[in-house]
């Protein structure tokens, strides 16, 4: 019984060796230890193994270096609204970011006291214009007399005197009175064109002051962009110029013109602003926040077609023809401009790379 319990661990043992050793065997095949290996190195293929035979140089050029500058949409137009009198504010009719057309009631003021002073005005209007009438009769009865010999000339004077300053005072109260009228008009104040209110600062129940905003309203058609751009490149600037806009939201790209070149640089940040017009139609809204691309001096990059270029991941290659032989080359590339790409490492002006067939 003992015998055939030993045996049997024997057998158990030696079977759980040999599936390790197949194991071991079978990982080692895998990783391809029965294989020859490949020296390290570049891989060198005869030009007509499949590689595209088309072959261009690589070519050394001043390329204008382009420079990205942080800028804000405005409006070429904005409004303060505020009122001429001090009144209180019984209505508002908008809020910040409402669209408003021209001529829309955006606010109502308090016309009380106008109402109260108007009535006085009137009130005057009419006393100075009975008084002035009284001075008129006055002046035709001393008239009257004057020629009959029965009034000195000196009542005559004084008589068409005091119906001048009749007539003159009626003058007067029909400017009060039509200036409290003019008033009136500033109770209800308007849209001054179409726009897009940018911020309420008042509310109902405040008192609105002269010279104090309620409102601001931006033309949201007529747009702008602010940029301050670096004096070593805004230098080379001239109204007129084409500028480009980057949208930071959608990468949507815009041309646009230089319209205005402040006369001097800011002191603190050595900038100069810049303004240009953005198109109607856009899609920009004033306070976007956009980049500005700009050419700011040149430099030599060495070029390739993009099309040359195969990337496996994060590596680039391209093949190099030497001798009627393409070899694999590890590049780097930089920036494109368009159908090529900058070469930061891996190639020297004057070599040869294989490119696609068309």
């Amino acid at each position: 019984m003992s015998e055939h319990s030993d045996g049997t661990g024997r057998r158990t043992l030696i079977y759980g060796t040999l599936s390790v050793a197949a194991l071991i065997l079978l990982l080692v095949w895998l990783e391809g230890g029965f294989r020859d290996k490949v020296p390290p190195g570049e891989a060198s293929v005869p030009a007509s193994s499949g590689i595209p035979t088309v072959t261009t140089a690589v070519r050394l050029q001043d390329i204008g270096e382009v420079a990205s500058w942080p800028g804000t949409v405005s409006s070429r137009t904005e409004a303060q609204l505020s009122p001429k009198i001090a009144a209180r504010i019984e209505t508002i009719q908008v809020r910040a970011g409402d669209r408003v057309s021209r001529g829309d009631l955006l606010v109502t003021l308090d016309d009380r006291s106008l109402k109260a002073k108007l009535d006085q005005a009137r009130s005057a209007l009419q006393a100075a214009q009975a008084e002035a009438a009284r001075y008129r009769a006055d002046a035709q009865r001393t008239e009257a007399l004057y020629r009959k010999e029965a009034a000195t000339r000196q009542s005559l004077d004084a008589a068409m005197a005091a119906t001048k300053a009749g007539d003159a005072r009626v003058r007067e109260a029909e400017s009060g009175v039509r200036e409290i009228e003019t008033l009136f008009s500033e109770t209800a104040l308007r849209a001054p064109f179409d726009g897009v209110v940018q911020q309420r600062h008042r509310d109902p129940g405040d008192t609105a002051l002269p010279g104090t905003p309620i409102l601001t309203i931006l033309e949201s058609s007529r747009l702008r962009v602010e940029v301050p751009i670096p004096e070593r490149c805004a230098g080379s600037l001239r109204v007129g110029n084409p500028l480009t806009l980057v949208e930071r939201a959608t990468s949507r790209r815009l041309t646009v013109e230089v319209s205005e070149i402040a006369p001097s640089a800011d002191p603190q940040t050595h900038t100069v602003l810049i303004k240009a017009n953005v198109p109607s139609g856009s899609s920009l809204k004033p306070g976007a926040f956009i980049w500005v691309e700009q050419a700011c001096g040149q430099r030599r990059v060495l070029l390739i077609p993009a099309s040359a270029v195969r990337r496996v991941g994060q590596i680039e290659s391209v093949h190099l023809v030497r001798e009627g032989r393409a070899e694999l080359r590890h590049v780097r590339t930089g920036q494109a401009y368009g159908d090529v790409l900058e070469v930061l490492s891996g190639l020297k002006e004057g070599d040869l790379i294989a490119t696609r067939n068309p």
